[in-house]
């Protein structure tokens, strides 16, 4: 009997070889079929000689019967492979009554029934539907798609009564090719299509799907297959290796590999420690692997497969791969220049652009990548950018216009650059962070160019992450450099990294953490960030440009405690620079009721060109939130005007602890070298505070009253000869705001101010709460800094207590009365300024204090006590 003819050059290199099946001798028992008994080599109604495959089986119901032989030892990637057989389908093709030819798979006849998982390439007709066209499919865990699509249709093209010939040809590459003759030999139909993919070619299989009344009418003939043949006596090879995303792996192996061998204990990244937390199947020639840690970027990684076999037995120890991720890391490529305002032109067309640059040593293709105008997302064409290249990002509409100046990328649509100032983002293609910074119009620095016409310019490329210093305005004449190096390009460092600016707890579970620039990678450092003792438990990145973030702590904080977050002092801004602020203190906020917090130091008359500044002073054991304290001002007229909240975000206000703001902190700062820098902020505007007096009041978000002062020019020092520039500080927090006593003229050993920082003037509370204490037993009202004003402490029992407090001279004569009838409560101080009653320093020499007091149970007292005043 003849059989299956196989043909294999046993030789060490890839040999052509055939299966070749005429079924003249009968059925060969190397054709399986399932189930058994459906098919036969028969002489009835043979396409060609005496005898072809037939099915045989009458069955009393409908059916889908297969048979099918191996194809182990064809390699499809090493040559071209042909397919070839005759087939005859004697009734009108349907969903119900149809054919397919698995070409190759990989499933036996037996399991192909079970199609959820089945790999292979096949020809046939109504695979997915019912029109009867002739196609060649791909199908992946089974589910297929079109590979090649004849116009064939079999019904009408080629009909029941004769056989046609299907010849179908996959080259190494992956381009395919079917061919279609009738029974005279015409070409009926032709396609062709490309699929590069391997899928195991196991099988060889014939599926026959059929109603009841319709089985028995399909035969095939003349089956010939040639392809290279050789025994595989190799382990499997790995012939592709991908990245996908920063720790997942897209390995495909030559052959299909031993299932045993694709797990994840099996696999390994860059030595034996780093082993692989998941082995995902795709193909059986493909497989994701996943990492718990991410690849090395930009450099050479070794994957490790520690015991690697094929289906044969045939097994490698030790497999390794080497491989190189290309992805881009922050900073690789950035945004360099802005036109917001392109109206007035100054040359360039008047149109809204960005340019974006690469500053790596790497090319990138920018396919799938976004922008992101605040939170509108724009997706990126598909374009390669090479290192130090510029690429000129506009309106899809105005590509045409900007084609002269470089390369450039429509965007449809293109969002508005507003003039004032947005938030620009570029991510790649999986989402990550590549560059992104918050522009102002302020970034100018020039009134002329801000009206229009002209970008704003990187300095320093070298530096992405450093906004507010490393921008400005073009210097071209042209208005701007569009897909050139910037005008602006010159070396400007980034020196500085601020660190911590803000933490503040929004419940007992959650803090918001705000840093003065960029933070790249603070998931690194996130197992030895600590809030007090205990290192936090999760954080998290709380805006696109990574500057804020939300720290979850382990346990719950309760009201009342201070808390401390250190963050560790090796973290770094993208520049390199070591963080300065690496601590910040906070606690969970509670109400401010009248008094808790203070109006502690005012500068209302500065100097020209300066702003003023206002200075609290949280005299509590609580916390409060700036956001919910409120300014605002009373003109002559007694009208209220607008509230002004305190601060734009929430912030922590600590106990004894200062809180000073001003509409334009850098000159606050550089004007007042006393101050504390860390407590002084910005705000967006200041009640009104004229010159020569004025009425404050600062309120809770309540619209109640904590405290409230009325300031003159005239409770500056009587020696002064002029007041601008100079501050007006209290004595001391714990007076009362309303007396005027308690202001005294900055001194100008401090510079005429300390914003954020205790007052120059202050007279600290006596250690011994006696019932009567001066704060000094000499005055020198010289506006040095030092014992410029005395307090008087008054401490008497129960709080219905009176005091009139009266200042004579050495000989009796009466000078001035500091006050009169004072309810004092259980306490008052009294400050005395070296002044008489007309507003002038006395002279030099002794006083007499006089305090009396009348308490509630009807009992007067009175004390005298002498304090000296020395005049240089």
């Amino acid at each position: 009997m003849k059989k299956v003819i196989l043909l294999v050059m046993l030789m060490p290199l890839p040999a052509f070889g055939q299966i070749i099946e005429n079924f003249e001798s009968g059925l060969s028992g190397k054709w399986i079929q399932s189930p058994e008994g459906r098919w036969s080599a028969e002489i009835s109604e043979s396409l060609s000689g005496n005898y072809s495959l037939h099915h045989v089986y009458d069955n009393p119901a409908s059916g889908k019967d297969y048979i099918g032989i191996s194809l182990e030892n064809l390699h499809l990637s090493e040559g071209t492979t042909t397919w070839s057989f005759l087939l005859r389908h004697g009734y009108e093709p349907s969903s119900s009554n149809k054919w397919l030819v698995y070409l190759t798979c990989d499933t036996d006849p037996d399991s192909v029934g079970s199609e959820a998982h089945l790999n292979g390439y096949a020809v046939g007709v109504n695979l997915t539907g019912y029109d009867d066209t002739l196609r060649l499919w791909k199908i992946r865990q089974g589910m297929a798609s079109v590979v090649a699509g004849t116009k064939l249709n079999w019904q009408t093209g080629i009909g029941t009564r004769n056989p046609a010939k299907i010849t179908v040809e996959r080259t190494g590459a992956g381009t395919w090719n079917i061919e279609v003759t009738d029974y005279q030999n015409n070409v009926a139909a032709q396609a062709s299509g490309t699929d590069r993919e391997l899928i195991n070619a196991g099988w060889f299989i014939l599926s026959y799907t059929y109603s009841s009344t319709r089985d028995r009418l399909l035969w095939m003939d003349d089956m010939e297959i040639d392809g290279v043949f050789y025994e595989d006596t190799s382990p499997p090879e790995i012939t592709g290796i991908k990245t996908i995303g920063t720790n997942l792996l897209e390995i495909v192996f030559d052959e299909e590999a031993d299932p045993a061998d694709m797990i994840p204990s099996n696999f390994f990244l860059n030595g034996v420690t780093a082993m692989a937390v998941n082995c995902i199947y795709v193909t059986p020639v493909k497989y994701l692997v996943e990492f718990p840690v991410k690849f090395i970027n930009k450099q050479i990684n070794n994957l490790l497969i520690k015991h690697l076999c094929d289906k044969r037995g045939n097994c490698a120890e030790n497999a390794t791969q080497q491989f190189t991720p290309l992805r881009a890391d922050p900073g690789d490529i950035i945004i360099s220049e802005i036109m917001a305002d392109p109206s007035p032109p100054v040359s360039l067309p008047q149109k809204e652009y960005l340019e974006i640059t690469n500053r790596s040593d790497f090319s990138f293709n920018l396919g799938s990548w976004s922008l992101l105008f605040n939170d509108e997302k724009v997706i990126l064409p598909s374009m390669l950018i090479s290192p130090g290249e510029y690429i000129i990002i506009c309106p899809v509409t105005d590509t045409s216009l900007f084609r002269d100046y470089g390369r450039v990328a429509g965007l449809k649509p293109f969002p508005a650059l507003n003039d004032d100032g947005k938030i620009l983002t570029l991510r790649d293609s999986l989402g990550s962070f590549i560059h992104g910074l918050e522009y102002s119009s302020d970034w100018y620095g020039d009134a002329l160019k801000k009206g229009g016409g002209w970008s704003l310019e990187m300095i320093d490329t070298d530096y992405p992450f450093y906004t507010d210093g490393n921008w400005e305005v073009s210097s071209s004449k042209k208005g701007g450099t569009p897909g050139n190096s910037n005008s602006a390009s010159r070396r400007n460092a980034d020196k500085l990294f601020e660190g911590i600016c803000n933490a503040f707890p929004t419940d007992s579970l959650t803090i918001h953490v705000t840093f003065s620039e960029t933070v790249i990678r603070m998931d690194d450092h996130a197992g030895v960030i600590y809030l007090n003792e205990e290192t936090i438990a999760e954080i998290i990145p709380d805006d696109i440009l990574l500057r804020r973030f939300i720290i979850r702590p382990g346990k719950q904080m309760v009201k009342g405690d201070i808390y401390s977050l250190s963050i560790p002092s090796d973290l770094t801004d993208f520049a390199g620079n070591s963080i300065l602020k690496s601590s910040f203190r906070f606690g969970i906020p509670e109400t401010a009721p009248k008094g808790d917090i203070v109006f502690n130091e005012l500068l209302f008359n500065p100097l020209p060109g300066d702003p003023d500044y206002i200075e609290l002073y949280n005299i509590s054991e609580k916390v409060l939130d700036a956001s919910r304290l409120y300014l605002a001002s009373i003109n002559e007229t007694g009208d209220t005007s607008d509230l002004i909240t305190l601060s734009f975000e929430p912030r922590c206000i600590l106990p004894e602890s200062f809180f000073a703001v001003t509409t334009d902190r850098d000159k606050v700062i550089s004007r007042y070298y006393s101050g504390d820098q860390e407590n002084i902020f910005r705000i967006q505007k200041l009640p009104s505070m004229p010159d020569d007096k004025g009425h404050l009041l600062l309120l809770n978000e309540k619209a109640e009253i904590i405290d409230e002062v009325r300031y003159s020019e005239k409770m500056h020092h009587p020696l002064l000869s002029g007041n601008e520039g100079i501050a007006l500080e209290k004595i001391r927090p714990d007076i009362a705001s309303s007396d005027p006593a308690a202001w005294h003229s900055a001194s100008e050993s401090s510079g005429w101010g300390s914003p954020g920082s205790p007052n120059s003037v202050y007279v600290p509370d006596p250690e011994e709460k006696d019932l009567i204490t001066l704060s000094s037993g000499r005055i020198s009202p010289d506006n040095d800094g030092y014992e410029d004003a005395l307090v008087i402490d008054i401490n008497p029992e129960g709080n219905g207590n009176i005091v009139s407090v009266t200042i004579f001279d050495e000989t009796g004569a009466y000078v001035r009365k500091l006050t009169e009838n004072f309810l004092a409560g259980s306490h008052a101080a009294i400050v005395w300024d070296g002044t008489a009653g007309n507003g002038f320093l006395v002279d030099s020499g002794i006083y007499i204090i006089l305090i009396e007091l009348y308490n509630d149970k009807g009992k007067t007292k009175s004390w005298k006590k002498v304090c000296a005043v020395i005049r240089n």
